[in-house]
Parts: C-alpha cells; structure tokens; sequence
C-alpha cells in the first residue's frame, strides 16, 4: 500500500472521528434540552397557570362584592384567558356548584337557561375527572372579607398534558433546530477533521521517512522539525537520537581504528623481534627477548584499560558511594606517586583543607588522582614542581594538579580526554603510556556527578581542575 493510500485513510479515519463525535455532541445537546423542557419549561408553566387562577380568583372576588354574590351579570367582569390553546378557567362555589365556565365564555345560573345548564354539567364532571387527580389543576380559592366563597381552577387540556399546542410546536421547532445543528456540525468537523488530518501526516511521515532512511543505513537521516507541537518535539527528540546514535557509531569506527593503531606497533615490534631471532639475526638472549615481553606487556595493560573504559561508559563497574575525607584518597595517590616523583626530583606539593567531605568511591578517586599525578610527573622535567590543591566554596570542592611541565598548546588541551591522543606521541611510548588514563579518570569524575577542566600553556606547565559537590 502506498504512502499516498495511507495517509488518505487517516485522514479519513480522523475526519470520521471529528463527525461522530460531532454526533455525539448533538445527540446529547438534544437529549439535554428534551430533559430541560420535560422539568423547567413544564415548572415554567404551572407556575403561569397557578398565577392565571390567582388571577381570574381576584377579579371574581371583586365581581362578587360588585353584585353580592354570584349573579348572571358578573361573567361581564371576570378575564378571558381562553387565548391561550388547550386552556380553560372555571369557577365553583363553595358547593362544588360550577358557576362559570370559560369554554361557554359565560356564567351558569341554575334554573335560568337549562340547556346551557345541562351543557355545563357535562363540562363539570369532565372537569371533576381531571380534578380528582389534582396533577394539571391549579386552583385559588376566591376569598371576599376573609370569608371563602368559592373556588378557581385552571387547567390545561390538551393530550400531552400540561404543554399547550404551541408548547408543542414550539419543542418540535427547537429539536429540529438542534438536528440540523448537528447535521450541519458533523460535515463541518469532518471537513475540519479531514484538512487538520493531513497537517497532521506531513510531520509523522516526515520522522517515519527519517526513520526508514536510518534504518537503510542513512546516518545523516533527519526529520528537520523543529517547533513547540507534541509531533514537533517528537520530531525534535527523533533527531537527537539520530544524533547520539551517529555519534556513537563514529565513536565505535573511531576506537577501532584507535585499537588497531595502537595493537599494531607493538604487535609489529614483537612479530619482527621473533622473526629475526628465528632467523638467527638477533640472537636468543635476555636483551632481545625483553623487548617481546616488554610489547606484550604493552598490549596487557591496553587491553586492560580499554576493557575498564568500556565497562565504566557502560555502567559495568560497581559504584558504591559513601561520605569520606576527600584527603584519604588524594593521599594515597601522592603516596603511589611519591617514589617516582623523588627518583626524578621533583618538588611534590600538597596544599590539603581538613574535614572536606565527599560522597564518593574511595577507591576510584583515588584512581583518579593517580591518573593525573602520574600524567602530571611524565610531563614534568628533572627539578620541576607538582602541586595538589584543595579548595571548598559554594558547596563544591576543587582539587587541582599543577605542573611545571612542558605544557600544551590551546589546541592540544581540547584533545587530552580522548582516547590514545598523545601531544608527544613518540616520547608517551617510551615512557609507557597507552591514552587511556584520562578518559578513563574523566568517566570516574562524571560517575560522581563532578568535572574535571585542563588549562595548559606551552613550556609553562598544565594544571587539571576537579569539581565534586560537597557533603555535610
């Protein structure tokens, strides 16, 4: 399936989603409003007819203090509300008598007019049925000089209860309203959903190609998005791993070819050494059989130190911390270094604050500072000066390893962490050195959440400066 094909279907797979839910929203707001007039429009309303039936109640109170009871003539004075569809107003005297009833738009006086009478009668027991269950009747009594003289009631008649013909229209109208809101709702959120759909894609496929580049061995592979959206972090994180990834695959090409630069001269010297002693060029003594094991040593103690490079970048070297006196471990290393330093002699300094602690491994600091001490004494000429200081301030602690060395140039000091680089390739042989001890003293400082920094200046001396957080 192509990729056109595919981005097609999400966008139309996310534009049916926009719609359904669109469909949802509509369906809800129409069951919300079906609920809202089945409970406040109907509230609505029986508060309006019991207000009716108050009202018609004290326009029949006044029209029998007009006319001293319940006359023929007093219909004249009482309110039509009959206007409003399905409604009707009647008033009963205190007898349950119906004296007036709106559907007639007259009054009923008993033995004055017997048809309209009769009429009435059917109207009043209709109305007594609708009464009897008191749940659409609203009655006000009519009360004149405090005195109850008859009774009011309004009802509404119409076969859906309480709601009015124009209720009804009025229900239907709003439903219909809020259908075709949804209808029209639905073709606009999958039309939204379908446009924003294919925004979304053009970034996805752009880290999916990048992806599929890397993976066909395209190191250089990038999605190139760059912005605050979650698809663009995405694509910003994606690239950062591309990133590492190339970073360490030049990092692997690197030690191979850093390895094999290495392995090779000894390994030469060694295979040229036992060929010509095997010839009978050299002969088999102790002098010429030195040197193979003196390469082979070489090549134990490079071996040695790459694996532990390996395992410390690796995480591999178990690191227990605990809170010590910095001063243990910077001891110690002085003391490893110290035969050396006065075989060359040189003046070995020590300018220690007391009681700086640390949590740290012991043990691997003390390598450490061995590294730098020792690194320091091969670079250091006859007569020369190496200082260790201490200094705590601002919640760290900075131990620095000062010489009075050779020096290095400012481009030389940008490389002295990296494996097997040498500033004097030739004389760091001669001397024993295989590169590895400073990278291999850097790992250690990040493991304990430290830096270390090189300032050299040629002919002058170099100075390395550690940086570890202070421990109460």
């Amino acid at each position: 399936m192509s990729q056109k094909t595919k981005r097609s279907k999400f966008a139309i797979r996310l534009g049916f989603n926009f719609a359904l839910v669109a469909a949802m929203t509509a369906i809800l707001a129409g069951v919300i409003s079906y609920v809202a007039w089945s409970f406040a429009f109907e509230n609505y309303v029986r508060e309006n007819l019991q207000s009716t039936a108050n009202y018609v109640a004290r326009h029949a109170s006044s029209a029998y203090q007009m006319f001293h009871g319940w006359e023929f003539s007093h219909g004249a004075v009482i309110p039509q509300v009959s206007a409003q569809q399905d409604i009707t107003v009647q008033i009963f005297d205190n007898d349950d008598r119906l004296i007036y009833d709106e559907r007639h738009h007259s009054p009923i006086i008993h033995g004055e007019a017997q048809g309209l009478f009769d009429e009435a009668i059917e109207g009043t027991q209709g109305t007594r049925e609708l009464a009897s269950d008191g749940e659409n009747v609203f009655t006000a009594p009519v009360i004149v000089d405090f005195v109850r003289v008859g009774e009011v009631r309004v009802w509404a008649y119409s076969p859906t209860g309480l709601l009015t013909t124009h209720d009804l229209q009025l229900r239907n109208t709003v439903m219909i309203a809020v259908s075709a809101s949804g209808i029209v709702a639905m073709m606009v959120s999958s039309f939204v959903g379908i446009m924003y759909s294919r925004r979304l894609v053009v970034p996805i496929r752009k880290v999916t190609v990048a992806a599929q580049r890397m993976r066909d061995g395209d190191e250089n592979a990038r999605s190139g998005l760059d912005g605050n959206s979650e698809i663009d972090q995405l694509g910003i994180t994606f690239d950062k791993m591309a990133d590492s990834i190339q970073n360490d695959r030049k990092y692997e090409r690197r030690m191979m070819g850093d390895i094999a630069h290495e392995v090779r001269t000894p390994l030469m010297g060694i295979q040229s050494t036992a060929e010509a002693i095997e010839d009978g060029v050299y002969p088999a003594d102790s002098e010429h059989l030195s040197i193979i094991t003196n390469e082979t040593k070489r090549l134990s103690r490079l071996t040695s130190a790459l694996m532990e490079l390996s395992r410390l970048k690796d995480d591999q070297i178990g690191f227990p911390v605990s809170l010590i006196d910095l001063n243990e471990p910077i001891n110690a290393a002085v003391a490893v270094n110290s035969a050396r330093a006065e075989a060359l002699d040189l003046n070995l300094v020590l300018d220690l604050q007391p009681n700086i602690k640390v949590q740290a491994n012991a043990e691997r600091l003390q390598q450490a500072f061995t590294n730098l001490l020792s690194n320091s004494i091969r670079y250091t000429p006859e007569g020369g000066t190496v200082a260790v200081r201490t200094v705590a301030k601002d919640g760290f602690v900075y131990i620095s390893v000062e010489d009075s060395g050779v020096g290095m140039c400012e481009k030389d000091v940008k490389h002295v962490f990296e494996r097997f680089w040498r500033a004097d390739d030739a004389r760091d042989r001669a001397t024993g050195g295989v590169g590895i001890g400073l990278p291999i003293t850097k790992e250690i400082i990040n493991r304990h959440n430290g830096e270390i920094f090189a300032e050299s200046t040629l002919g002058v001396g170099t100075t390395f400066t550690i940086k570890l957080p202070l421990s109460k």
